[in-house]
């Protein structure tokens, strides 16, 4: 029965109706003892009446009054007089974000702003353990000042979702499917519209609605105000949630072009239908919304095109650099804090011109030079070092050859893997040092105490060195009960005791794992997605192309907190290699690309149009049809265990089959004359070795070539007698030549 104006419930005078819906009518009020206007909402009599209903309502209403926030609706006041329930809330002046929406999308700068508003008031709401459970357009005021959340937690007082669509009050959720907030009026034909559109997969089964309920409900929020449509809809209640259940909504950059391509990964987090991979705390969200809004999800416009491992394209590297008064950074952002003096500057620094292709960036520990390995366009790679607040790079003599730099802890030397051996060279000058035998040596960390640290063979634990010299020795041991084959990536803690690495489990398992020099004890971190580096208080790794900063407590070697993304599009690969690096401050240098490795085997007629694929998705290489051409032999890299394998493809069944299983890096094929068998390269610890394999299974290997020499078979002359190779040397040029071999021959020059 509607109240009419003049009528009083305690000390508040009733002026007009505002809405009415089935949870209840709303009126605007006077408090008369404070003087100031409110909203009553009273609770409709079928409710009200039911004694376990009004006792959870009273419950849940003395929470939700606690909640106080800037962008949550204040609850001032519950009462019932004359047997009328009611609650007394702030009177919020603005449309309904539902209404709003009806006029089409919001631009994008509103999209960020209410979404840090309402993802911050969620996470308010949350850790005073209070959930919605009703988010949805028409729950959120839009005002001069933001967003205001409405309802917060009542529906809980109404309907436990744990108890299915019927609660033991014995009020079912279809009575409850018409909020007195929806902006246009329901009717029982057409598309269902309300609640269950915002209904997260588990409340529609029944279970537990908790805080990622809400994740969930954000997400659809936050698309709908990026695109102007819902996530999910369907013209009946079964189609409705079947759609919720089994389908995802089209892309927003799809739908809505100029909306920030980082908001896309926002809304794909809250929308997991299961509650475990959805994102987990409303904090989460508002931090990518605010890194988003603060132009984050712009970090990899400026960059080059993304290339492939090996490619020659010329690159371009995105720095993060630090304000001109404060030295900010990467993780001195401090998200939680204000920022009027501080900025991010990001720039595109590209290769020096005569350089080919560029990669794995490393910038020194002061954050005042860049190393980076770039080849020139004979294939010869070397070290580049930069100034960072230069424009030229400089190529340091005698690293002809060098692969992955890292520099020394006081940024005066760089260390280097070349032939076999680990080197270091000082940047000022002076020949590079040979500091042990390293034949399979890779990424590697240098400590405050002299010591070395780099990753071994495929089958071994992180090495340890002294950087004066010596011989390697395990730093670590691998878990061999939990199925451990090796490890990689060290980095070292600031104490130069400590360091972090990564550990290879079975299949694609991953552990983040702390070591200490002198022991072999470790302690584990929790699952690694790609490889971890420590900078100004925060562990830094890549997950599927946004780089996470995760706060880390290297004093107690714990991690705090959840992680906060801080770059997207930064390329990875399925190893869990990553090109970024930190300095001790927090400056950040990393190469855009997204994921490499992954491609795909292509047919083209000759003016480039697609006209078939063969074999699925994969890192391949270097593909070769039979002189017949019924089949295609090419190298396909394991991801897993970043060695390559040679697989033939039976062209008229799309059918493949792996040919060689060796534990070591297998590649470029070549086919026979006869088409009955191919010659692969395969490599040694000094250089490659070429065989000769009859398919079928008939028969060995031969052996066409050994030496100390990389070489890559390339063809046959039209005689069958000889092959051609391209080889490079393992004296200091390191250049590639064109060579003639015949089997059980030497090599002999192409002249």
């Amino acid at each position: 029965m509607p109240l009419s104006p003049g009528l009083k419930l305690g000390p508040y005078e009733i002026l007009s109706p505002l809405g009415a819906g089935g949870m209840g009518e709303v009126y605007r009020a006077r408090d008369t003892r404070l003087g100031r206007d409110v909203a009553i909402k009273v609770l409709p009599e079928h409710l009200s009446a039911n004694p376990e209903v009004a006792a959870r309502f009273e419950r849940e209403a003395k929470t939700v009054s606690s909640l106080n926030h800037p962008h949550i609706c204040t609850l001032f006041d519950v009462g019932r007089e004359g047997g009328i329930d009611y609650l007394v809330m702030e009177l919020v002046e603005g449309d309904t974000l539902a209404a709003r929406l009806e006029a089409g999308p919001l631009p994008p700068a509103d999209v960020l702003r209410f979404g840090v508003q309402i993802a911050d008031a969620l996470d308010r709401a949350h850790r005073a353990g209070v959930v919605h459970r009703d988010l949805k357009p028409a729950n959120v005021m839009v005002t001069r000042a933001g967003a205001k959340l409405m309802d917060f937690g009542l529906s809980r007082a109404i309907v436990d979702p744990g108890q299915g669509a019927a609660g033991r009050s014995g009020v079912s959720m279809a009575a409850l499917s018409h909020s007195p907030t929806v902006a246009q009026p329901l009717t029982t034909e057409g598309t269902i519209v309300g609640t269950f559109q915002y209904m997260s997969p588990e409340q529609l089964e029944g279970k537990e609605a908790d805080a990622r309920s809400d994740i969930w409900g954000l997400g659809c929020v936050l698309y709908e105000m990026a695109t102007g449509r819902r996530a999910f809809g369907g013209k009946s209640q079964a189609s409705l949630i079947s759609s919720i259940m089994a389908s995802s909504p089209p892309p927003i950059s799809q739908v809505s072009p100029m909306s920030p391509p980082g908001l896309d990964r926002v809304v794909h987090g809250c929308l997991a239908k299961d509650p475990d991979e959805r994102l987990q705390t409303a904090h989460d969200v508002r931090l990518q919304l605010q890194w988003i809004a603060e132009g984050g999800s712009q970090a990899g416009v400026p960059a080059a095109v993304a290339t492939r491992r090996r490619s020659r394209e010329r690159m371009a590297w995105v720095l993060f650099g630090a304000a001109t008064v404060v030295a900010t950074g990467l993780l001195a952002l401090q998200l939680m804090r204000p920022k009027p003096v501080s900025k991010t500057v990001i720039f595109e620094l590209t290769a020096p011109a005569q350089v080919g292709f560029v990669d794995l960036p490393r910038i020194s520990p002061d954050g005042q030079r860049l190393a980076f390995n770039a080849g020139d366009s004979t294939g010869v790679t070397g070290i580049w070092v930069r100034q960072m607040n230069s424009l030229q790079a400089q190529r340091l003599q005698g690293t002809d050859g060098a692969t992955r730099p890292f520099w020394s802890p006081d940024s005066r030397f760089l260390a280097f893997f070349a032939g076999g051996k680990l080197y270091k060279i000082n940047i000022g000058g002076g020949p590079p040092l040979a500091i042990c035998d390293a034949p399979r040596g890779a990424d590697g960390s240098w400590g405050a105490d002299n010591v070395i640290l780099f990753d071994g063979s495929a089958a071994d634990t992180v090495q340890r060195v002294s950087a004066s010299g010596g011989v390697a020795t395990g730093a670590a041991m691998n878990d061999r009960k939990a199925g451990e084959t090796f490890s990689a990536w060290p980095d070292f803690l600031p104490d130069g005791k400590h360091f972090l690495f990564v550990a290879y489990g079975p299949g694609e398992k991953r552990t983040l794992k702390v070591g200490v020099l002198g022991s072999f004890a470790t302690q584990s971190l929790g699952p690694a997605a790609s490889r971890a580096e420590y900078s100004a208080g925060h562990v830094l790794s890549v997950r599927q192309g946004v780089l996470l900063a995760q706060p880390f407590d290297a004093g107690r070697r714990a991690l705090r907190g959840d992680p906060f993304p801080v770059a997207e599009n930064v390329e990875f690969d399925a190893l869990g290699s990553a090109r970024f690096s930190a300095s001790d401050e927090g400056t950040l240098v990393y190469r855009s690309g997204g994921s490499i490795g992954t491609n795909g085997l292509t047919w083209m007629d000759r003016t480039g149009k697609t006209v078939g694929s063969v074999g699925p998705p994969g890192e391949y290489g270097n593909p070769r049809l039979s002189p017949d051409e019924t089949q295609l032999a090419v190298s396909v890299t394991d991801p897993v265990r970043g060695f390559g394998d040679i697989w033939v493809w039976d062209l008229s069944r799309n059918l493949g089959s792996r040919v060689t299983f060796e534990q070591r890096d297998t590649y470029t094929p070549a086919w026979l004359p006869d088409g009955r068998g191919i010659v692969f390269s395969v490599d040694t610890d000094a250089g490659a070795d070429l065989f000769a394999r009859r398919l079928g299974g008939s028969g060995q290997d031969s052996l066409i070539s050994h030496s100390a020499d990389q070489k890559v078979a390339d063809c046959w002359t039209p005689d069958g007698r000889t092959l051609l190779i391209h080889s490079r040397g393992a004296d200091a040029s390191r250049r590639w030549d064109i060579n003639t071999v015949a089997p059980g021959d030497s090599m002999r020059p192409l002249v």
